[in-house]
């Protein structure tokens, strides 16, 4: 009797009731624009051909973390966005400061950026929001909108894994 209680015991500790909690997908591994895929419409329905993380690119995840090394025009980019709600400074191209704060909604990461730039010769803030998950077909997608217009163009980029 002793032995079946420990039995029913243990196996309610290793399946507990409730609701289990949502899983966040992995991003790593080694990703390639692909452009047919990225011709689809957007969320706004206009095709936009944009490789937002470059031709190729390595992702590392941790739980804590999501390091992205881009591979652009022959240099590498690294950015570096902290999943546990705290800010991240990343410097783009021309070296441009750029802060960012994520956060997972679902089994999508939404990366909310702002840096300073200009618009019609004056100087204002860029802000941009990244939505990044991984569809049925298992490739990565990655939407992005952001004001100013002028300066943010809406766009849809779609990378599938190779490694």
């Amino acid at each position: 009797m002793a032995i079946a209680v420990a039995l029913i015991l243990s196996l309610c500790l290793a399946h507990p009731s409730g609701d289990p909690q949502a899983k966040t997908p992995d991003f790593s591994g080694t990703w390639t624009f692909d452009q047919k895929r990225s011709m689809e419409p957007g969320p706004d329905g206009r095709v936009v051909l944009a490789p937002m993380l470059g031709d190729e690119f390595v992702a590392l995840q941790t739980s804590s973390s999501l390091t992205f090394r881009i591979t652009f025009n022959g240099d590498t980019v690294v950015a570096v966005y902290d999943l546990t709600g705290a800010e991240s400074e990343n410097v783009s191209p021309g070296d441009i400061k750029v802060t960012s704060r994520a956060a997972w909604k679902g089994e999508r990461l939404v990366i909310e950026s702002s840096s300073a730039g200009e618009d019609a010769g004056k100087p204002t803030t860029i802000r941009t929001t990244r939505v990044i998950w991984i569809d049925k077909a298992g490739d990565l997608i990655i939407e992005r909108t952001g004001t100013p217009v002028s300066q943010v163009t809406p766009s849809r980029s779609v990378y599938r894994r190779t490694q």
